[in-house]
């Protein structure tokens, strides 16, 4: 394929709504995209080549995304954006992969994870009024994310009918981050399965209802939303006020310090390395391995014992 065409009318309205089209089945996903293409072209049209961008056009953008200060996180982000958009251009005979030989940039996954200890959930647990359905509701999701360490996606995607049974265990079904559907689970322990079945009697649903029942597995009580799903934004919501109502008010904690807490806890009780990964559902193992390396630093007493030979 050549640069016959102009790019202006590759990113036109009607092929970008394509593209998230093409991405129906991951609406979060699609979402992301869609604003990190905008950018995209905004900064195209003050470029020289702007009709028919090379490979080097998407390197200098690239660039300039670092020059702006974007952390490399941010920059991974916009440069998978753009590589997935280009290579479905292709798939469609609308413009060639100009960014298929573009690096994404490095992730930093070895940054310290924020996490609770156990007898700090409990206090965080422990302070949540569950004589209402909004307290039930909270106190549900957060056992559920401590104890299960699920995504907040994965959190607003589940159903009711995802509790089931596998083999002679109680699990629920997990639709994964990038995934169309619910193609994983995660093992429930009694204890959240009960404090999930206690939480759903308030909106009505009996245990017997589970298996069929289509809602939600966590809705909104409020007056604008109620009833519907409830959303990333609203659960990270959920946690920080929680969080900081138990006295734990600091940047660091966000709704993903529960799914660190399940990843470091299961390591410190003794569960294997292998355990871990599966149960955070981690694609590879060096992932997890960050779990490890932060337990073992965390509990090096090198400085310490330097600071006790200089002062002591």
């Amino acid at each position: 394929m050549t640069n016959d065409i102009t790019l202006a009318q590759t990113l036109d309205g009607a092929t970008l709504d394509s593209f998230l089209l093409y991405l129906e089945d991951m609406p979060n996903t699609a979402k992301t995209y869609k604003s990190c293409i905008k950018r995209f072209k905004l900064w195209l049209k003050d470029q020289p080549d702007a009709q028919q961008p090379t490979t080097n056009t998407i390197r200098r953008y690239k660039e300039d995304l670092t020059k702006r200060g974007y952390k490399p996180n941010t920059v991974h982000l916009y440069m998978v954006a753009i590589k997935q958009w280009f290579k479905w251009l292709e798939s469609i005979g609308k413009y060639p992969n100009i960014a298929q030989y573009v690096k994404s940039g490095k992730v930093n996954r070895k940054s310290p994870k924020s996490y609770f200890e156990a007898a700090q959930v409990k206090e965080i647990l422990d302070q949540i009024d569950q004589t209402t359905q909004a307290g039930k509701r909270d106190y549900a999701l957060l056992v559920l994310l401590f104890t299960c360490g699920l995504r907040t996606i994965e959190a607003s995607r589940a159903k009711v009918k995802d509790i089931t049974i596998l083999g002679a265990s109680r699990v629920l079904l997990v639709q994964g981050k990038g995934k169309a559907d619910a193609s994983d689970y995660v093992p429930l322990p009694d204890h959240v399965y009960t404090v999930l079945t206690d939480y759903l009697t308030t909106r009505g649903i009996d245990a017997k209802d589970i298996p069929a029942c289509t809602e939600p597995l966590f809705t909104s009580t409020s007056n604008r939303s109620k009833g519907q799903t409830l959303s990333t934004r609203s659960i990270s919501k959920i946690c920080k006020t929680r969080f900081i109502k138990a006295g734990f008010n600091d940047p660091k904690w966000t709704a993903h310090s529960t799914r660190h807490t399940a990843g470091i806890l299961s390591l410190e009780l003794g569960h294997s390395q292998r355990d871990t990964q599966l149960m955070l559902r981690h694609a590879s193992g060096d992932t997890t391995n960050i779990y490890l390396h932060q337990i073992g630093k965390l509990g090096n007493s090198a400085t310490a014992d330097i600071s006790k030979a200089i002062f002591d």
